[in-house]
C-alpha cells in the first residue's frame, strides 16, 4: 500500500481517468503521484510534443517522503521557478498537490486534459469478526468455574477439619485441582462475552 506523502494516513487509489497512465491519487488532498516517466507520458498522451527530462529547478531537500521508495523528496520548479513540485531523486516519481497538473498545462502551452482527479476514499477492510464461543462452551465454562468453587470451598473445610483421617496431601492436590478449574472457568467466561 502506498501512502500519501502529504496526508500520511490516506492510502493513494489507483485510477485510470486521465488517458491510459495508471495514476495514483489521495482521496483526502487530491494530490496525484505520477512514477517516473507517467507525467511526461500523460502530456504527451494529451499534447503531442512535450520537452523531455523534467529536472527540477534550483531543487531544495524537502521534508516529504516518497511514497514508493520512501526517501526523502526535493522540491524545485518545474518547468518554472514559480511552479514547485515534489521529486524523488532516488525512483524519479513526481508528486504534484491537487491544482498543480494544470499549472503544469498552463505554463508548457498545453491546453485540454483534465485539471483534477477526484476519487473516493477505499471501502474500509472488513472488521475481523467477534471471537464467539458456542453458548454450550459459556455454559460449561461458567459450570467449571462454579465446580471449582465449589471444590476448592469442600476441599479446604475438609483440610482444616480436626479429624485426623484426613489425606493431606490429596486434600491440598483437589484443591490445586479446583482452583485451576475455578481461575480456568472464569477467565474463559470473560473471554467469549
Amino acid at each position: 500500500m502506498t501512502t500519501c506523502p502529504k496526508c500520511d494516513h490516506e492510502t493513494l487509489v489507483k485510477t485510470a481517468e486521465l488517458g491510459d497512465i495508471p495514476l495514483d491519487v489521495c482521496p483526502g488532498c487530491h494530490g496525484i503521484w505520477f512514477d517516473k516517466g507517467e507525467l511526461e507520458a500523460l502530456l504527451k498522451q494529451s499534447q503531442g510534443d512535450v520537452p523531455a527530462g523534467f529536472d527540477l529547478i534550483s531543487p531544495k531537500p524537502d521534508v516529504l517522503g516518497c511514497p514508493r521508495c520512501r526517501t526523502k523528496m526535493s522540491r524545485g520548479g518545474l518547468v518554472n521557478p514559480l511552479l514547485l513540485v515534489d521529486k524523488c531523486e532516488a525512483c524519479g516519481g513526481v508528486w504534484l498537490d491537487q491544482r498543480e497538473l494544470a499549472l503544469v498545462q498552463k505554463l508548457l502551452g498545453l491546453s485540454g486534459g483534465a485539471e483534477g482527479v477526484r476519487v473516493e476514499r477505499p471501502a474500509p477492510a472488513p472488521a475481523a469478526p467477534e471471537e464467539k464461543g458456542s453458548p454450550v462452551l459459556k455454559y460449561a465454562l461458567a459450570l467449571a468455574a462454579f465446580m471449582g468453587l465449589v471444590l476448592v470451598s469442600y476441599e479446604l473445610y475438609v483440610y482444616f477439619s480436626p479429624a485426623g483421617s484426613v489425606e493431606r496431601e490429596f486434600s491440598a492436590a483437589m484443591t490445586a485441582f479446583g482452583a485451576l478449574l475455578l481461575v480456568g472457568g472464569v477467565f474463559g467466561t470473560l473471554k467469549f462475552k
